[in-house]
């Protein structure tokens, strides 16, 4: 993904807060690969935030913001389980570490996969798109669809 989404003369804290808002859903989606429990990764997620605001002067803006941010949310994520190895639940560092290298790969295109599926979407009636949002982003049920269609 382009980090042109600034120009250079941008405030830090604008480029950042813009990067950012691109990438929330991946990078939860990246914790939630190595934090099982959901309000350990909420909370891991935080601190990945505060981490990259606070090293952001050092990230290269000419290059990929997604792999710079699931590096430090790797380190962030094996310094959350050293906190709770008492929990029998937690990752062994090899586990860890080829989670986070799939995840990372997997999530790599993920806005291109977004693209090609609005790009699909857009081609059908807006009648067969209503049937394809309405259960999955209204989150009406199929009884509820069947009465209105």
């Amino acid at each position: 993904m382009s980090n042109s989404i600034s120009p250079l003369t941008a405030s830090p804290r604008k480029v950042y807060s813009s990067l950012l808002d691109q990438e929330r859903l991946r990078i939860f989606n990246y914790i939630r690969t190595l934090v099982p429990h959901y309000s350990d990764a909420e909370d891991v997620y935080q601190h990945v935030c505060l981490t990259l605001w606070k090293k952001f002067k050092e990230f290269d803006r000419d290059r990929d913001f997604f792999p710079w941010v699931c590096g430090i949310a790797f380190y962030t994520a094996r310094n959350h389980y050293r906190g709770v190895r008492h929990d029998r639940h937690h990752f062994n560092q090899d586990l860890m570490e080829t989670m986070s290298r799939k995840r990372e790969q997997h999530l790599s295109n993920y806005n291109s996969r977004i693209d090609y599926l609005r790009e699909c979407l857009s081609s059908l009636t807006s009648s067969v798109q209503k049937l394809l949002r309405d259960p999955v982003i209204e989150k009406h049920s199929i009884s509820e669809i069947a009465v209105t269609t």
